[in-house]
């Protein structure tokens, strides 16, 4: 007998700086016209809480920082299951975006993940942006000074802080989502600088080609540093 398959997890994990509130605001946009193709979005434009879920506890992220999320415990993650089944009811396909994925690096939070997502669909499919180091660094600094974050991260231990030198670990973030799935990694710097918009080659990867067309997601237009 056949088995049916159960679909694919389209998994955006950021990195922070490479579109992603763009990418995030075009797929709230476009969410019902991604429900008639069969493919079921996250009810948050950023899935920052789902992330924040699987994270390990010393991580002091700026959602946890800021009070916004508690560390993770059981309750949270027996959760997960159902409110992504409720989220994406008969669609076999799902795309869910936040770039706090990226903080992930451990072999327990990658069983986490993996248990409470990974029953539902046949494979998740992690989509990762990367940008030139020194760039995303700068960027990644800026973002942080402009939302009053950057003495707290510095005042941290480098394995707390989400600015420390294991954040840039470009190999580990990729073996990483290598043991999640196949990573499909999008060159953030090419891409804008053969298309202007990172958000056309999004859609063709999840196999929605002009699912953003007409859409005016300023953000994305490469003013990359206000992204």
């Amino acid at each position: 007998m056949t088995e049916t398959r159960k679909g694919t997890l389209w998994l955006h994990v950021g990195t922070h700086k490479t579109g992603t509130t763009s990418i995030q605001r075009a797929l709230q946009l476009s969410a019902d016209r991604l429900r008639q193709a069969n493919v079921a979005t996250h009810p948050e434009k950023n899935a920052w809480a789902l992330a924040n879920t699987f994270l390990r506890p010393e991580v002091r992220s700026t959602p946890r920082l800021s009070g916004g999320h508690p560390l993770p415990d059981l309750a949270q993650l027996e959760g997960v299951h159902a409110e992504i089944a409720a989220a994406r009811g008969t669609a076999p396909d799902m795309v869910i975006s936040s770039e706090e994925f990226c903080l992930l690096r451990t072999p327990l939070e990658a069983f986490a993940l993996k248990t409470a997502l990974g029953a539902g669909f046949d494979r998740i499919v992690p989509l990762i942006a990367l940008r030139k180091l020194e760039d995303w660094r700068a960027s990644r600094a800026n973002q942080l000074r402009k939302t009053g974050n950057w003495e707290a991260q510095k005042a941290l231990p480098d394995e707390q802080s989400t600015d420390g030198a294991w954040y840039y670990d470009i190999a580990a973030l990729l073996r990483f989502w290598q043991g999640i799935g196949t990573p499909v990694v999008l060159d953030y710097d090419r891409i804008c600088a053969e298309e202007g918009d990172v958000l056309p080659a999004f859609a063709r990867i999840i196999g929605q080609p002009g699912l953003f067309d007409g859409l005016d997601i300023r953000l994305n237009t490469r003013k990359r540093d206000l992204e």
